[in-house]
């Protein structure tokens, strides 16, 4: 794959959308269009704080210290940008806020997550999306055929689960249930990620 061609990874970005959107719209349309609209209910709407912002900066920096640390512990970190150097810092950007960030957020943060936490209430619901978000990150591993060791386990399950239930957290106890602070959060991570490797 071309990593550097930003048509290619735009014309990605925008397939993974749909695809990544198909299900949550078709479960909308058919048993909720008449109550709000798709954005809405999917949580793509302007965040409300309802805690102190000190509490929003601490909770946000745990998040960051997290995934530097689990990149530390679990020494799984890679990209498709690797030493590609300034050439992959938009094409990085596209995945990473979009193909990651808005798509998986879209999917796990706002169709799954708010249905179960519709069905079993704010904390298990937020924590059964964050295993399912593990789960998802440790089958994506196997399908890459990665050894299966403590290693991968912490890097493709455990922290990808405790960053999904954070997530979760982030947007609907703090943010009122727009899923727009995870998306962000989950983009800078990644970008931030791929802006270590890139040179």
């Amino acid at each position: 794959m071309d990593y550097l061609n930003i048509g290619f990874i735009s014309r990605s970005a925008i397939m993974q959308i749909i695809v990544f959107s198909i299900v949550p719209f078709l479960w909308w349309a058919i048993k909720y269009r008449k109550k709000c609209t798709f954005f809405k209910w999917v949580g793509l709407y302007k965040p409300v704080k309802s805690v102190p912002i000190k509490q929003v900066i601490i909770f946000i920096g745990i998040y960051f210290s997290m995934w530097v640390v689990s990149y530390f512990i679990s020494g799984e970190i890679s990209s498709n940008f690797e030493n590609l150097g300034a050439a992959a810092i938009i094409p990085s950007f596209i995945v990473c806020f979009i193909q990651n960030g808005l798509c998986e957020e879209i999917l796990f943060r706002g169709f799954v997550g708010k249905r179960l936490i519709r069905k079993f209430g704010k904390d298990k619901g937020i924590l059964m999306q964050a295993i399912l978000f593990g789960f998802m990150h440790i089958a994506l591993a196997l399908l890459l055929d990665l050894p299966i060791n403590p290693s991968m386990i912490v890097g493709y399950f455990i922290f990808p689960t405790i960053a999904g239930w954070m997530l979760g957290y982030i947007d609907e106890k703090i943010y009122n249930g727009s899923i727009v602070p995870s998306i962000l959060l989950h983009g800078f991570v990644n970008f931030g990620r791929d802006i270590m490797l890139i040179f």
